[in-house]
């Protein structure tokens, strides 16, 4: 069997992978536009910041494992423009060369793009995103002459980013539409418990959308209302969006979260081609409808079964709960199912409860806060929990592993968390919030 796969991040190479276990004489193919295979643009920031040493250390395994011991060819620096889906054919182009590839199988694994604003001066030089992690390189060499730098977003990739700029020293400025930071994780009222807890000496702009970016000499100026702020260097974090024009152009459907349509073997409906990955949506298990997750652990996942299938086994991936977690500035924050605000949105008749607990014995040696938000539906149902404190990612893990299966209050109380007096306390705060909105307990 020949099988192509194009992209080779981690739904890609966990595809690849998958095929050459169950057929081993079959031919793989790998196209990537960058040098890097298996590898973690989660990991950027952290390069940036200096505590990871090299970018070859984002790659799980470097090209050569995957040549000599999987037997994987890889077409590496190589963009693919087309797909034939008829004829069962990639064009691509690697260099000033165009080349053909056969397939008897296509397994499409392009990931996510960044979605910027039509912001007035964003393609100025010295504003910077990240696509792959070659831009970690250039934001990495541009900061040994720069001062100063603007985070625009305050997400994920954006809290990050900012914890390891000033890691280095430099002056950080922060801008964020919302007014408080990770919006689109975090309601408002657990947004602004991280917004107290974040270190005062970043200068956070919460409230304050980007109008325009202009070069002023040597400088940025970014303009926000009444604020200018001048800067070395701009990093733009306001958002992603899915990859799919190579799957569109050839046909396949697009779901109304912007991903590619799929079954839950990965189909995407034109004959022999899967997608997998952050370029596909999915079922989202809490209310059973497509949802949008780019995360890496549930990309791996869906290459694990897009390879399997393609291979000619029967696996169906059943969907995720969007778990998510961070660590910025010392601050433990995670979160699984639906927010409060997302839950109104979709029409739930949603109610919260938040409650402030302790992460161990309050007898044991500095006892640490923890916040735990539940967001529950009017028949009892558990739609989604929040986290922020050290020990939030394990009580949110916990939660993610209940969702699917429509917890209720109950279900939280009778979780048997581990206790022990240096590592949590007698009633868990997991537990306490399933008290605390049980109506008889």
């Amino acid at each position: 069997m020949r099988a192509v796969i194009i992209g080779a991040g981690p739904a890609g190479m966990a595809a690849a992978s998958r095929i050459r276990k169950h057929l081993p004489e079959s031919e793989i193919t790998v196209i990537e536009r960058t040098k890097y295979v298996s590898f973690a643009l989660c990991g950027i920031p952290y390069y940036v910041g200096g505590i990871v040493k090299s970018l070859n250390d984002l790659m799980y395994y470097p090209p050569k494992f995957f040549v000599e011991k999987r037997k994987i060819n890889l077409e590496l620096q190589a963009t693919a423009e087309r797909i034939d889906p008829r004829e069962r054919i990639v064009v691509y182009r690697k260099g000033d060369e165009v080349k053909e590839l056969n397939y008897d199988v296509l397994i499409v694994a392009t990931g996510a793009k960044s979605k910027l604003l039509p912001i007035p001066g964003i393609d100025e030089d010295g504003v910077l995103t990240v696509h792959h992690l070659d831009d970690g390189e250039e934001i990495r060499k541009r900061l040994f002459k720069a001062k100063s730098a603007a985070v625009i977003g305050a997400g994920l990739n954006g809290l990050e980013f900012t914890e390891n700029l000033a890691r280095l020293g430099k002056e950080v400025h922060v801008f964020e539409y919302f007014k408080w930071p990770l919006p689109r994780s975090l309601d408002e009222d657990m947004g602004l418990i991280l917004k107290d807890l974040l270190v005062k000496d970043v200068k956070f702009h919460f409230g304050s959308p980007v109008e325009s970016i202009r070069r002023a000499g040597d400088v940025l100026r970014i303009s926000s209302g009444d604020l200018s702020v001048e800067v070395d260097l701009v990093l733009i974090f306001t958002g992603i969006e899915p990859s799919v024009d190579l799957l569109k152009d050839a046909g396949a459907k697009i779901g109304e979260t912007g991903g590619v349509k799929i079954n839950s073997r990965m189909q995407t409906g034109l004959d022999s081609i899967y997608a997998s990955g952050d370029n596909a949506e999915i079922i989202n298990r809490v209310t059973e409808k497509p949802d949008w997750m780019p995360f890496a652990q549930i990309a791996n996942k869906m290459g694990l079964v897009a390879g399997a299938n393609a291979a000619g086994k029967y696996v169906e991936f059943p969907g995720a709960v969007k778990t998510w977690t961070a660590k910025v500035f010392g601050v433990e924050v995670a979160g699984t199912g639906l927010t409060e605000a997302e839950a109104r949105k979709m029409k739930y008749e949603a109610r919260s409860e938040v409650i402030r607990g302790k992460n161990k014995a309050h007898y044991m040696p500095e006892p640490k806060d923890i916040w735990i938000k539940a967001v529950i539906n009017s028949d009892g149902t558990v739609l989604g929990v929040q986290a922020i404190g050290e020990g939030a990612l394990t009580r949110v893990n916990v939660a993610a592993a209940l969702l699917p299966y429509k917890p209720k209050s109950m279900d939280l109380v009778f979780a048997d968390m581990g206790y022990a007096p240096p590592l949590a306390p007698v009633w868990d705060p997991l537990v306490v919030i399933g008290r605390r909105i049980d109506p008889i307990l």
